[in-house]
């Protein structure tokens, strides 16, 4: 069996990053053809068997890419601009949360947050994930979101595995900070099961506004 955060390191780098490296074909929402990427992963791990892939993507406990009709695709952080497809989440909880640092945050109560060095703004369900996810070398920073007043002002939601993609934040919708990582969850268990990554319909993105 092929170490499993081999390939996900590997398809991250396929899909997220890197695709002409590997002669991916990556349509406007980030799905490419599965033969393509099997083979390419062969290139490099020739004992890799499909199910095994399947397996990896499947995993609950990953939650980063998916497979379906369409084909397979990382779900967030591509350094390359993908369209969001699929519905917003609906109903909107009260807040989400992001991990930052001090430096990056300081302009985000006059300025908002935009993707910076990405297409997107990543959000977290909950306090605890988004604290994970901060660089903050004195300890992880997180910012609560006021997402139920940003969707009053227009923004949208969209649910990708454990991560929240949307556009930017309105600064009069930046919470307050948090260095005290308590668990606190913006969507039940429930609402994030039933809020599926697999099967969305496409819909570009310019519909959506």
């Amino acid at each position: 069996m092929v170490d499993r955060s081999r390939i996900s390191k590997l398809l991250s780098l396929m899909l997220r990053h890197k695709p002409d490296e590997f002669g991916l074909e990556v349509d406007a929402y980030g799905y490419v053809p599965l033969d393509q990427v099997i083979q390419g992963i062969h290139s490099r791990y020739p004992d890799m068997r499909e199910d095994e892939l399947g397996d990896l993507v499947g995993d609950p406990k990953q939650q980063r890419f998916e497979i379906n009709e369409l084909g397979i695709r990382a779900l967030y952080g591509h350094s390359f601009f993908i369209e969001i497809d699929g519905d917003p989440i609906a109903p909107v909880p009260d807040r989400f949360f992001m991990g930052t640092t001090r430096g990056a945050s300081q302009h985000f109560a006059t300025e908002g947050i935009g993707p910076g060095d990405r297409y997107y703004v990543h959000l977290s369900l909950d306090k605890e994930t988004a604290a994970s996810r901060s660089h903050e070398k004195n300890g992880p920073l997180v910012v609560e979101i006021l997402a139920d007043k940003a969707s009053e002002q227009g923004v949208s939601f969209f649910l990708r595995g454990e991560v929240v993609l949307t556009d930017e934040i309105p600064a009069d919708c930046v919470g307050g900070f948090s260095d005290d990582i308590s668990p606190v969850t913006a969507i039940s268990p429930n609402q994030s099961k039933n809020q599926s990554t697999s099967g969305f319909g496409r819909k570009p993105r310019y519909g959506r506004k």
